[in-house]
């Protein structure tokens, strides 16, 4: 993982987000944006780096040259939003053929906010921007892997009102350490464990592919949110103040909340770009659900197993979506999240299968067909990452956040939260420097 490598942590990001507090405000935006292409180049190597200097160029192109949408160039106007967003998905795919997934992640950012920008310019409700600002909007390092796209206005207003002092730079820099702790502590480890018990496929029982399932969804949940908090430490030390990307997903009573809580900005730029009609019917939401979880899906996953993940989740949503939310609600709501949440494992499955063959041995794993308790590989594995395991699911709820709300009633409980904080973020930042040195070592 590029974020996790030392050069990246040792280096770039330092020097960005110092170079960003010192230098005028007018070369801020620049410093970010070369911190930007900084991270696509070493996610990606060259081939990255050329995809999305193609992607924004090509986006910048289409808004200079569409025409204002009225009623006699509806049709022009369209049809050139039509093609700009038809480029972006070309790229995508060129990159989808040339790197691996987690180098995808910035271009797919990069191509969300260029399709917002499109669609807004064909609505009138952007100006044709110049090529600087609009490459700074495309590539702002914090985004590149904080991941929230946000809407031309809403980055505009986010830069007019950023407020730089003390304050921010510590809690930014707690951001900053909570992240590169989610990373390096909870995601790498997740990450080896399951690269282990892959092995157990297709023979493994059926405890043993739940584990594996759910030592994946450890690994990208904490790997999307360690970064997500990666990035909104560093614009926070910066002055910027970027949207929570996740809210405690785990307690969500159906998949619509899931997804609504889990990269919550990703999920309101759907709601802005793809699905603007609330009123649109089963069929069509259906379809545009489906379009873009499929699409997701064969970026980040394989022909096979992310298009049908993409395929079930669009079925589930449009299904919460046709039933009435009182016959919802008559579910206990502890029964609907343990639901989801076999769902959500479920899906997962599919997503992380890398042939079909591994699609194949995911279902005969949990057939039953090879037993129904932990195998003695297994079992060998939680021995060793028990610490791990338990620590990661501890971090799915809201701890921190119960405990800040129920130490506002004194102020020495305030004290000793903020000094005990103060410990444990210590603490988190020599535990994550100390497992990326051993990396650093091993590799």
């Amino acid at each position: 993982m590029t974020l996790t490598s030392l050069p990246m942590i040792l280096y770039v990001l330092p020097v960005i987000t110092v170079l960003t507090i010192l230098v005028p405000p007018k070369r801020k935006q620049g410093v970010l944006a070369l911190g930007g292409l900084s991270y696509v180049w070493l996610s990606g190597g060259f081939p990255a780096l050329t995809i999305f200097l193609l992607m924004t160029v090509s986006a910048w192109l289409i808004l200079r040259l569409q025409p204002v949408r009225t009623e006699e160039k509806q049709r022009q106007a369209e049809g050139w939003m039509y093609a700009g967003v038809g480029l972006q998905i070309l790229w995508l795919l060129l990159g989808k053929l040339l790197l691996p997934k987690m180098s995808l992640i910035p271009l797919i950012i990069c191509a969300m906010q260029n399709t917002e920008y499109i669609c807004a310019r064909t609505n009138r409700q952007v100006s044709i921007p110049a090529l600087f600002p609009f490459f700074c909007y495309s590539s702002e390092m914090p985004r590149m892997f904080a991941g929230p796209p946000m809407h031309p206005d809403a980055s505009e207003n986010m830069w007019q009102q950023r407020n730089l002092n003390a304050e921010n730079i510590g809690a930014g820099a707690a951001l900053y350490i909570r992240g590169l702790f989610q990373l390096s502590c909870l995601t790498l480890p997740m990450q080896h464990l399951h690269a282990a018990l892959k092995q157990l496929l297709p023979h493994g029982s059926i405890a043993d592919t739940w584990l594996m399932i759910a030592v994946y969804y450890f690994a990208v949940y904490f790997g999307l949110k360690g970064a997500a908090q990666l990035g909104q430490g560093i614009a926070k030390m910066t002055g910027l103040d970027y949207p929570d990307s996740f809210d405690s997903p785990i307690l969500a009573g159906t998949q619509y909340g899931f997804w609504t809580r889990f990269l919550t900005p990703v999920s309101k730029w759907s709601q802005r770009v793809l699905c603007p009609d609330r009123t649109a019917d089963a069929g069509s939401y259906f379809a545009r659900a489906a379009l873009t979880m499929g699409g997701l899906g064969l970026m980040l996953g394989t022909n096979v197993g992310g298009i049908l993940w993409g395929v079930c989740c669009a079925l589930v949503l449009t299904g919460e979506r046709m039933l009435n939310p009182k016959w919802i609600a008559q579910i206990p709501l502890t029964a609907r999240r343990i639901m989801q949440a076999v769902f959500v494992l479920f899906f997962l499955g599919m997503l992380r299968s890398e042939s079909p063959a591994e699609l194949i041995g995911f279902f005969a794993g949990l057939t039953g067909s090879n037993g129904l308790m932990f195998s003695r590989t297994a079992g060998y594995f939680i021995k060793n990452y028990w610490f791990t395991i338990l620590l990661c699911f501890a971090a799915l709820f809201p701890v921190r956040k119960t405990v800040l709300k129920a130490a506002q009633k004194k102020k020495w409980q305030r004290t000793a939260v903020q000094i005990l904080g103060f410990c444990l973020e210590a603490v988190m930042l020599t535990m994550s420097m100390a497992e990326l040195m051993s990396n650093y070592l091993r590799g």
